[in-house]
């Protein structure tokens, strides 16, 4: 019988290497951004709206159809362990995992030191021109690529809405993995990783991570998730951040703070 775990993070915290790694365990499948919290959403927001169901509300079916989402949609898989990536930490959606998943509640959440998750983006829109960075801000400057990465309702700040959630209200269900840790001893946030979900460890190669994960980067910007096959090692980027942007980016870095043990 499969179980269905979750990664969630902040972006350019190592997520898709992560999961190229934990991917060379055939009894773990880890997804790419994954749409099962659309999913979810519409399905809940059909039952509220449609008309059809509303005169004939067979709850019974409708929460049967539910709670078989994971189940059906991961059918195909081989792997016993499913390791569902997209932004389970924030209220709305952890709640659906809170009556729709079938096994105990457990997510990965990575976090990054956020100026350093911005002079990611930087650094990767300014190698690769055709992104959707630079065509939200008109190639505009650094100033206006902050504001759009950090707008209230962009991937960035929910992504760390997410995680803050999840720190704050239910922490004994979660695992932080920073990315300098990551870095630092792979093996040793790994191991971490397979104590927390309780699955037998497995014999990595961290010298040679195969690509598994394979994005369309053409949608967003090419190589945005392009991994380093030689394994982690920390980058230094060559782009010059004012110093009042990066003193903001360093408030966002809550984790620093929150009590998680």
């Amino acid at each position: 019988m499969k179980k269905y775990y979750f990664l969630t993070g902040i972006p350019r915290a190592g997520n898709t290497i992560l999961s190229c790694i934990l991917n060379q365990n055939k009894d773990i499948g880890v997804t790419g951004n994954s749409i099962l919290p659309e999913i979810f959403y519409n399905l809940e927001q059909t039952r509220k709206n449609n008309e059809a169901y509303l005169n004939y509300p067979d709850e019974a079916s409708y929460n049967c159809m539910l709670s078989n989402i994971l189940k059906s949609y991961y059918s195909e898989w081989d792997s016993s362990y499913i390791i569902d990536r997209s932004s389970w930490g924030t209220p709305y959606n952890y709640e659906l995992l809170q009556k729709y998943c079938p096994n105990e509640i457990k997510i990965i959440c990575l976090v990054r030191n956020v100026e350093e998750v911005f002079a990611s983006f930087i650094d990767w829109s300014n190698n690769n021109p055709k992104n959707y960075i630079n065509s939200n801000t008109n190639n505009g400057s650094i100033e206006d690529k902050f504001r759009f990465l950090f707008n209230p309702d962009g991937q960035l700040v929910r992504s760390l809405a997410s995680v803050k959630n999840l720190m704050l209200n239910h922490k004994e269900n979660i695992i932080i993995i920073d990315y300098d840790d990551l870095v630092e001893d792979v093996s040793g946030q790994i191991d971490r990783i397979y104590e927390f979900l309780n699955i037998p460890k497995f014999q990595h190669n961290f010298n040679y991570i195969k690509q598994t994960l394979k994005y369309d980067d053409s949608i967003l910007g090419n190589n945005l998730h392009k991994i380093r096959v030689s394994g982690m090692k920390r980058r230094k980027y060559s782009v010059n951040i004012p110093t009042k942007i990066l003193d903001t980016c360093k408030t966002f870095n809550f984790w620093k703070t929150i009590d998680t043990l």
